[in-house]
């Protein structure tokens, strides 16, 4: 990894604290994560923000005046949890500080903002740089990298300004250190871009150590993408393309299609082609095509952020259920009201067939990535799709235990596995002693059921107890 690139992404997780913050002793405790074996009747000592001590219960430890014990017996001690897939910005309504507490309240540790321009996401950052007790560990990508046709440029509605369009003849270096001097600790491709464009964008952001995640742009195949560096993808999106028996033959009339003839906004250009091609592409499944490029995927260590949450969206249709409607009232009150009553009228609609097709076969994906030994981040998409932040990520726990990964496994993801992505593995994601003090502390075991993480008792962000604004 750059130099440059490992000090900037120390610079964002790390936070100061006063030497007379009191230490956090955590007694007689059961102690799981993605890694580990499980530990029971343990003390975790958190001083700062690190992990000062992991040790069995029946071993004593010199206990200073003034530190917080908490009795952990019957209690499970898990790291704190991420969201690998979040956009700040889309619904300016939402304001970061409530974004914040609500991520915090549900356990989120840390987030990954994956597509924002930056002057719209320098309120957020400014606000979590002055108030660090009050936000997770927050990681950007900037905005969505897109083609001159680019997707999210504000002008269409549902699609807010995210993006920016670049070509072969844009200055791909100068815009990438420009990011990266903003902050930026990844980047985020888009569809629209041209082959070209997106090849180049791939040898620029490798030499410079950072991993390129998104959409898969709809001019390349995607085995060659992998072979030049891909770092991650969001929601398996154009896997399905990429999986068809006919996939040569769908990318070439693609092609034809994203020539844009009539110059249509790459919103609707986009849209078309998925409508035209991925129900196709789905029909014609070739199992072994697919099984090549699963392979590949966890050959080349390429992250996957399926967002299930968001994938299930049309058919599962959590908006519909009046418990996760409930959820609604932590958000600010235009947004309440505006939620409600489209959960409501969406509600009485009936349930496209296509969804529960799309639905069927990203849970399918999601369990043959997961038998394969690829690397899968949970995400969730907030706050699109009604999807309300903090309480989403538990969500999607559920749908990744469901579509085939053990609570073990979905913990992993939600856990060990985004710190990876950045590197970071050795600094956080486990419990482990020097390790980041971002803890959860539940009242039931994970382990035994996933909706358990939504148990929680007490949440520990850069080691000190937050104190939920619910």
């Amino acid at each position: 990894m750059a130099l440059k690139y490992f000090f900037l992404v120390t610079a964002v997780i790390c936070s100061s604290f006063a030497a007379s913050d009191p230490r956090i002793v955590i007694t007689n405790t059961s102690l799981i994560d993605g890694l580990n074996p499980d530990r029971d009747n343990m003390t975790i000592i958190l001083d700062g923000d690190k992990i000062a001590s992991i040790s069995d219960t029946t071993k004593s430890f010199s206990n200073l005046p003034d530190d917080v014990i908490i009795n952990g017996t019957g209690k499970f001690v898990i790291p704190g949890l991420w969201d690998a897939h979040v956009h700040l910005t889309f619904i300016p309504e939402i304001d970061h500080k409530t974004y914040y507490d609500l991520f915090l309240d549900n356990g989120i540790t840390s987030i990954r903002d994956t597509g924002a321009t930056m002057e719209k996401l320098r309120p957020a950052l400014e606000y979590a740089r002055l108030n660090p007790d009050k936000a997770p560990r927050l990681f950007f990508s900037g905005p969505l990298i897109d083609g001159i046709d680019r997707v999210y440029k504000g002008m269409e509605a549902g699609f807010p300004e995210l993006s920016i369009g670049i070509d072969e003849n844009s200055d791909i270096e100068g815009i990438v250190d420009d990011l990266v001097a903003e902050g930026a600790t990844f980047l985020k491709s888009y569809e629209m871009l041209t082959r070209t464009t997106y090849l180049k964008l791939l040898e620029i952001a490798n030499r410079k150590g950072l991993r390129v995640t998104g959409h898969i742009p709809l001019s390349i195949d995607l085995l060659e993408a992998i072979d030049a560096g891909l770092g991650g993808m969001q929601h398996i999106r154009n896997l399905d393309l990429a999986c068809a028996m006919d996939a040569a033959v769908i990318r070439n009339e693609r092609n034809k299609l994203l020539v844009n003839k009539d110059k249509k906004a790459g919103s609707a250009l986009r849209s078309e082609i998925h409508s035209k091609q991925r129900y196709k592409a789905i029909d014609n499944y070739d199992e072994g095509q697919c099984a090549a490029i699963i392979q590949a995927l966890a050959r080349k260590n390429v992250f996957q952020t399926p967002t299930l949450t968001i994938n299930t969206y049309g058919s599962k249709r959590f908006f519909a259920d009046p418990a996760w409607q409930d959820t609604y009232k932590y958000l600010p009150d235009a947004v309440q009201r505006a939620w409600y009553a489209e959960s409501i009228e969406l509600s009485g609609e009936s349930i496209d067939p296509k969804a529960i097709i799309f639905d069927d076969w990203s849970m399918r994906i999601v369990g043959l990535l997961n038998q394969n030994n690829v690397k899968i981040l949970a995400g969730t998409d907030t706050p699109i799709g009604y999807l309300t932040p903090g309480f989403s990520l538990h969500k999607e726990l559920e749908l990744l235990v469901e579509a085939g990964l053990s609570p073990r496994e979905a913990i992993k993801a939600a856990t060990f596995s985004p710190a990876e992505f950045f590197n970071l593995e050795n600094e956080m994601g486990t419990l482990s002693e020097g390790k980041i003090a971002d803890i959860l502390i539940l009242n039931s075991n994970p382990l035994a059921d996933i909706t358990h993480t939504q148990d929680i008792h007490l949440v520990v962000a850069k080691g000190a107890i937050h104190q939920s604004q619910r």
